[in-house]
């Protein structure tokens, strides 16, 4: 077995670190993410961090670590409004505050408290490095003291090292830990994840974090055409998300971006599963800049209608609930929600066209961005207004006198979709 030298660099942030998001992001409710490394040793051959345009060059061995991350961060979420009330009083304010950080503390959040995710896109918050380095734990402590909103996921148990912070962060505002789970055949996971830790421990720990009240699930993304689109994989993996006591599990497909990532994982599938590379030539040959296969491939690689199938079988929802903040208008975003979950099972559990899945979202976006209680609007106007079609109107007009839709409780679990704490 090839052992992979790896490297440490310690770089200080050139930009800023908080990356906010011009709307919420659908599928796993954060507004804004951080990165606490650049790189990831879990070196997962599938992973879309790879891609060139992210601008991580020897992704799975040169590990940069944001040694300002934590100061940096708690400067723009002073620059955001908020300040550390919920710092320990053990702590002496003076010690951390500068004078700008003084004069925020009479000041409230310019925009609603919207979760975070810690982590993103070009990292594990919790690899191997995180041991060391503790930068994660440091963010952590951040979003404790300033209540902020946390969602977290990483494939590592390391996690429960920060089970004191993650629950803290719970009782004050709200915190979520959740696992990226994609094989349950050991050997076959390690061909496409070397260095994670095994599919049994996660489950462990998710069962671990569920005990302490936090909210938590399994990202079962992504999941790989036909090795984990197997009727046992999906059906294996849902049951014991299930008996791990999972809030929920999303189902999410495979994207290759042209390039150094999507030449890796082939490289994989040709040495290990050669006789699937027509398969990925046929789906992949689009050269989709996002990496989405092509829909027009002989073989359909939407796993999620079957996954779909088995969560309902289980009785465990595969949406995620969002958080809800106490100063946005609540019945906009319980409407909101549900436009976007619709629009969600359309298009991937319905394989529905795009022109039937974009009414939904359109409008879902539109009705979270009015910044007063839509009830107050008459339904004729609120129609008009923002050009809803007759069937998103149905579905608005049902949740503003019932509270819920009948269309959106044929597909997801009936439970709760929105989580807020008073």
């Amino acid at each position: 077995m090839l052992v992979l030298e790896i490297k440490y660099q310690a770089i200080k942030s050139s930009s800023r670190v908080l990356n906010l998001y011009s709307k919420p992001d659908t599928w796993f409710w954060v507004s804004a993410s951080i990165n606490p490394y650049r790189g990831c040793e879990h070196n997962c051959t599938y992973c879309d961090g790879k891609a060139e345009w992210y601008r991580v060059k020897n992704f799975g061995t040169h590990i940069s670590i944001k040694v300002d991350a934590a100061q940096r961060y708690e400067k723009e979420l002073l620059q955001q409004g908020f300040n550390p009330e919920y710092r320990p009083s053990s702590d002496t304010l003076e010690a951390f505050l500068t004078e700008v950080s003084k004069k925020a503390q009479v000041k409230s959040p310019k925009s609603p408290r919207f979760p975070v995710a810690v982590g993103g896109g070009v990292c594990d918050v919790y690899q191997p490095a995180e041991k060391k380095f503790k930068v994660t734990r440091q963010l952590l402590t951040k979003n404790r003291d300033f209540g902020v909103p946390t969602v977290v996921l990483t494939k590592s148990s390391l996690v429960l090292r920060d089970l004191d912070l993650l629950s803290e962060i719970n009782k004050i505002i709200y915190a979520s830990a959740s696992f990226s789970i994609t094989l349950i055949e050991e050997k076959m996971k390690k061909i496409f994840e070397p260095r994670s830790v095994s599919t049994v421990q996660r489950f462990k720990a998710l069962n671990t974090v569920r005990k302490k009240n936090l909210h938590g699930g399994v990202m079962f993304m992504p999941i790989l055409p036909g090795i984990g689109d197997t009727e046992e994989n999906l059906k294996e993996i849902i049951k014991k998300a299930k008996e791990s006591r999972a809030e929920f599990i999303i189902l999410g497909g495979l994207t290759l971006k042209p390039g150094r990532s999507k030449q890796e994982y082939l490289s994989v599938i040709e040495n290990h599963f050669s006789s699937l590379l027509p398969l990925y030539q046929d789906a992949y040959g689009n050269n989709n800049k996002y990496g989405s296969p092509d829909p027009r491939s002989e073989k359909s690689l939407n796993a999620c209608k079957l996954g779909h199938e088995y969560c309902r079988k289980f009785g465990i929802p595969d949406r995620m609930p969002r958080y809800l903040p106490n100063e946005v208008p609540q019945t906009n975003f319980l409407v909101s929600t549900i436009l976007h979950n619709l629009a969600y099972y359309y298009q991937w559990v319905c394989e529905q066209h795009w022109r039937v899945v974009s009414p939904f979202t359109k409008a879902a976006e539109a009705i979270e961005s009015i910044s007063y209680d839509i009830t107050q609007m008459k339904k004729g106007v609120l129609k008009s207004r923002l050009k809803l079609t007759d069937e998103v109107f149905s579905v608005v007009s049902e949740v503003l006198e019932t509270g819920k839709s009948t269309d959106l409780m044929e597909y997801q679990e009936p439970k709760t979709i929105l989580v807020n704490k008073s």
